[in-house]
């Protein structure tokens, strides 16, 4: 058996779906999957202000004609989440698997899904381990599908992977305290220098230094556009910017 064949298995019995929706590839292919299945189902973003990129989600959704909503839950008053441990993406996946259930209950769903593949073991291991507490089903996982497989289903169907994204709390150290405004500043600078034409862009902070990471393939002209960056990093009251001679290699 495929492993598509095993994911349409496991989704035979699976109706009235909340889906975990990050607008990634992962949770994309998946909900257009079970648009495709004519299951009843809604993609749904919690949104913990922490997005890069929550318009860009929406747009996608619309796009892609995938149900969504947006729900919000305020993990940035949360003092556990805020201390920036190493468990800190535990807990917060933790509070989006709650909104998502809230979700469920509220509006008459049958089950939560989140689509975590067997890539995630080693990439994200504290959002898998929450989720498998939490007893939430994850399809791609089970069916034992990889990033590289979810790669190649996607260009089957027409679907192009895009530079991934992640939570701007990915670009404060462990240990630094996270406060909502320093998370706004880092929004900002990203989405200041993408409007400059970069596809991918990190902007992590380091005290008053601000270290960005560009893709290999556009790091010349990151260079190139020097001027124009350090006018974005300084109207957000960054003392100092550097661009990271290593290329951004993933979060």
């Amino acid at each position: 058996m495929s492993k598509l064949e095993r994911l349409e298995e496991l989704l035979r019995e699976k109706d009235g779906i909340v889906l975990g929706f990050s607008g990634g590839l992962d949770s994309t292919f998946l909900a257009l999957y079970l648009k495709g299945l004519g299951k009843r189902f809604m993609a749904v973003t919690v949104d913990h202000g922490m997005l890069p990129d929550l318009e860009e989600i929406k747009a996608l959704a619309s796009r892609l004609g995938i149900p969504h909503q947006v729900v919000r839950v305020e993990i940035l008053q949360d003092k556990t989440f805020m201390e920036n441990t190493p468990e800190r993406c535990y807990f917060c996946k933790k509070e989006i698997i709650g909104a998502l259930r809230r979700f469920q209950a509220e509006n008459g769903y049958e089950h939560v899904m989140d689509a975590s593949n067997l890539s995630d073991l080693s990439d994200y291991m504290a959002g898998v381990i929450a989720l498998q507490e939490e007893g939430i089903f994850m399809p791609l996982f089970e069916a034992e599908a990889t990033k590289g497989d979810i790669v190649e289903f996607s260009r089957a169907m027409g679907l192009e992977a895009k530079p991934p994204e992640s939570c701007l709390a990915t670009r404060i150290p462990t240990y630094t305290w996270i406060r909502r405004e320093a998370i706004e500043r880092l929004g900002r600078v990203e989405q200041g220098i993408k409007g400059l034409g970069f596809s991918l862009v990190r902007a992590r902070a380091h005290d008053s230094l601000l270290r960005l990471q560009f893709l290999e393939a556009e790091m010349a002209r990151a260079l190139k556009a020097r001027e124009r960056i350090y006018e974005i990093t300084r109207r957000e009251g960054f003392e100092f910017a550097a661009i990271d001679l290593a290329a951004y290699a993933g979060d």
